[in-house]
């Protein structure tokens, strides 16, 4: 699919939807997440030679989860994925052992990981559902795993009080989103705004976003911000990191340099938290 191709499904769905959620599951329905290049005029996988290579493309193209994540950690342990695209994470979960619940807005998506899970022999719970009104009871999973989803809702803050109240006291989990203090974000934003001289239709660094960046909202936190909205919620930061996708950030940029601003600067952040035990909140 053709650059104009995308911008054109954002067009439609702006125009024929008033309804905030429904657009950004429109979007998502006509351009599912499949590690496949936006560009490509068949991104869905149907053989498991297919969904092999999308696994291989997720996790080649984060080397902060093959680095500084462990999904054996999880063994044996209730695990909910939110935002299970073509089910790369959800699987990998299973094979190392955990018990798998994945949900999405789309039915593409479900779709697509229940294919992925069962060319792969797992058993997986997958349900289409909207993250910011979980339709589990409180208390249920021992940890939540969420990879580039959150930042796609106007109500993030409602996904993170869901994730919080789901969560069983004690147990733990991840999110990634997008960073506000990247490279990316402005020096394409301010490309688009001056370059191409969206300053002058009323656009702002933030609004920019959505003329190279996936999704139909493309929400942007600072370290700080993801932190206080997880501790609004009542969830522990433990660890935020600062990561980019594998690819370079420039064509032709020297390894080490590349590794120090994708450190300092990158587009991702990722965070670890935990819900507080009830004796640890009442103070025993």
């Amino acid at each position: 699919m053709a650059k104009n191709a995308v911008d054109k499904v954002r067009r439609e769905v702006a125009a024929d939807e008033d309804d905030s959620q429904e657009r950004n599951r429109r979007w998502w329905e006509s351009m599912p997440m499949t590690y496949v290049d936006w560009t490509e005029d068949d991104r869905i996988p149907r053989t498991k030679e297919d969904f092999e290579q999308v696994d291989q493309l997720y996790l080649n193209g984060n080397p902060w989860l093959q680095n500084s994540f462990d999904f054996s950690m999880q063994a044996g342990r209730e695990v909910l994925e939110i935002g299970c695209g073509s089910g790369s994470a959800s699987c990998l979960f299973a094979r190392a052992g955990a018990r798998v619940t994945a949900i999405d807005l789309t039915e593409q998506a479900v779709e697509l990981s229940a294919r992925n899970a069962e060319m792969q022999g797992f058993s997986l719970s997958i349900r289409r559902m909207d993250a910011e009104a979980l339709e589990f009871s409180a208390d249920r999973f021992d940890y939540v795993f969420s990879w580039g989803v959150i930042h796609h809702s106007q109500r993030s803050e409602a996904i993170i009080a869901e994730i919080q109240r789901v969560l069983k006291p004690g147990g733990g989990g991840m999110c990634m989103v997008y960073n506000r203090r990247s490279i990316r974000y402005y020096l394409y934003g301010l490309y688009w705004l001056i370059v191409r001289r969206k300053i002058f239709s009323g656009h702002s660094l933030a609004t920019v976003q959505g003329f190279y960046t996936d999704g139909f909202y493309q929400r942007h936190f600072t370290p700080n911000e993801l932190r206080d909205a997880f501790g609004a919620a009542g969830l522990e930061t433990e660890r935020v990191s600062i990561t980019h996708m594998a690819k370079p950030m420039f064509p032709l940029l020297p390894a080490a340099i590349d590794r120090f601003l994708k450190e300092r600067w990158g587009w991702l952040l990722a965070i670890e938290f935990r819900k507080p035990n009830a004796s640890m909140e009442s103070g025993a």
